[in-house]
């Protein structure tokens, strides 16, 4: 058990290496959006007591996919990338939580194994590139 949380940690450092969305959240000058996200990371701490199963790690993951799909295909703002950010720092919360907490038998996160790890990861830097495709199509609009 503790390899796969080993496993899951280095993935998810991995993810991060490739985009560290925190820091994009930072980054925004927008006065609105630093403003925002001031509130909303507030926010998403309070969710880090809300996620205890695999069911709610897959629902921000989900989340995710959700946002990018609903911004793929439409000209789109530029808050948009904001609202893409978010719901990734959101994604990246929940498994972080099941990284951390993985070995806890008050926990399901235990039954996720080494496949389940690994097509999630697949999953989220699949939709990372389509979210980078998005943000690319709506800048060259602009």
């Amino acid at each position: 058990m503790e390899d796969l949380q080993e496993y899951l940690k280095e993935r998810l450092n991995e993810f991060r290496k490739t985009y560290n969305v925190e820091y994009y959240l930072n980054a925004y000058s927008d006065k609105e959006l630093k403003r925002q996200w001031k509130s909303d990371y507030e926010r998403t701490r309070g969710q880090w007591q809300s996620i205890k199963s695999i069911s709610d790690v897959k629902r921000y993951v989900n989340g995710f996919v959700g946002t990018v799909k609903q911004f793929q295909n439409i000209k789109g703002l530029f808050s948009d990338a904001y609202d893409m950010d978010l719901a990734l720092y959101r994604a990246v919360c929940a498994i972080q939580k099941m990284a951390q907490c993985y070995d806890i038998e008050d926990f399901d996160f235990h039954m996720f194994q080494k496949d389940d790890i690994d097509e999630m990861f697949d999953t989220m830097y699949q939709w990372l590139e389509e979210m980078k495709n998005v943000n690319m199509r709506r800048a060259m609009q602009d």
